[in-house]
């Protein structure tokens, strides 16, 4: 069953201004698109054919198709007039649309297939000229390209904005909170509460291998100077005194590790707020980053898809997650388990890949064809 939830198509209001109504559309669009390509098998959809799913499963079907229809061809009346406010992103977005309506506009001849359409007069191709000089000739589209230009301004200062604080605002709540609020208060805690203090296991193991290395370091330096070797004696007290060093920074970095997971909860929920409260600007902010991504040249959205697959799917990516694992580990005080980072290694990059193999499949083939074949020639015909 197609995933996309086709309810919130419908949620919207009428009111809805002209970003809005080509989501809609677009998004109604791919609905189409995904159930042509689940039960009809990539083909148009024929509410006469009988599938090979349950009759209620049909039924929802043909609903949501009929229903996304609709908002395909309100969007279309509501967008097409003010083509030329759009950017390169939004008028592919329009073209989809328009592909989709103009697939169910014919009406269905007669015939036993059912499959063909009505001939037009004159080819699609040259009404689309004949519009494109209608409209140039316009006096108002002057104003629609003004209009235009001030809205797409508009939402790159939008999309900026939300951006930085994103990225600002869970940083500085993170260290705010890690340097007057949660700090003061592990560290006051820390000598009450003894699970504060204690050293974890694995900072107990660090300790003694220092400890280790240390007593190893004091004879090699007695062997340089050509003393004689520290008495046992005096060998226990230089240890005894290593030792409760090294017990006082295993105390202190126990106590970071909860610090560092007290102010990381703290950045994650003023992050989830800064979410929660900026729902349109993030709606911006998702316009923003297709059109950044999508306005790419075929060859550089080749490279770099390229370049991400290989960075964390590659064959040099498991080196590059055991030090991100290693790092977090650290961070969060938890022991690093070797067997954890091996299975974490061998079964998420494999997700990982074929998720995004199935995203250019699903997706990236239908909305930029040509960057998939380029993609296809970079990896030498893969």
């Amino acid at each position: 069953m197609a995933t996309r939830n086709w309810i919130g198509l419908f949620s919207r209001g009428e009111g809805d201004n002209l970003t809005n109504a080509l989501e809609r559309g677009y998004e109604a669009s791919l609905l189409i698109q995904s159930l042509e390509l689940e039960f009809y098998a990539d083909r148009k959809v024929r509410p006469e054919l009988e599938l090979s799913v349950p009759r209620s499963v049909q039924a929802t079907v043909l609903r949501r198709f009929h229903t996304a229809l609709q908002i395909c061809r309100s969007s279309l009346s509501t967008v097409s007039p003010n083509r030329g406010q759009l950017d390169p992103q939004e008028l592919r977005q329009l073209q989809l649309i328009e592909t989709v309506v103009s697939r169910y506009a014919g009406k269905r001849s007669t015939s036993k297939s059912g499959m063909s359409t009505a001939p037009e007069l004159l080819p699609r191709s040259l009404l689309g000229v004949f519009d494109s000089v209608r409209r140039q000739l316009d006096p108002s589209s002057e104003e629609s390209v003004v209009a235009g230009f001030r809205r797409r301004r508009d939402s790159t200062l939008a999309s900026l904005r939300i951006l930085l604080l994103l990225v600002l605002v869970p940083l500085l709540v993170q260290q705010v909170s890690n340097t007057y609020i949660v700090g003061p208060a592990v560290e006051r805690l820390s000598p009450d509460l003894s699970f504060l203090s204690y050293p974890k296991p694995q900072l107990e193991e660090v300790a003694v291998e220092k400890l280790r290395i240390y007593k190893e370091e004091l004879e090699f330096d007695a062997l340089l100077k050509g003393q004689e070797p520290l008495s046992s004696d005096l060998l226990v007290i230089k240890l005894r005194e290593r030792a409760q060093e090294l017990k006082q920074e295993a105390d202190q970095e126990s106590v970071q590790a909860i610090k560092n997971v007290l102010a990381d909860l703290a950045g994650l929920m003023a992050f989830v707020v800064v979410c929660l409260v900026s729902r349109d600007q993030l709606r911006v902010l998702r316009g923003f980053l297709d059109e950044a991504i999508y306005g790419l040249s075929d060859s550089a959205k080749a490279f770099a898809i390229i370049l991400f697959t290989d960075i964390f799917v590659g064959y040099h990516s498991p080196e590059g997650w055991t030090v991100l694992l290693d790092g977090i580990a650290h961070h969060f005080g938890l022991p690093t388990q070797e067997n954890f980072i091996m299975l974490f290694i061998a079964t998420f990059p494999v997700i990982l890949a074929t998720i995004f193999k199935y995203w250019i499949f699903r997706y990236l083939n239908r909305v930029s064809p040509s960057s998939v074949a380029t993609l296809k020639g970079m990896n030498g015909g893969g």
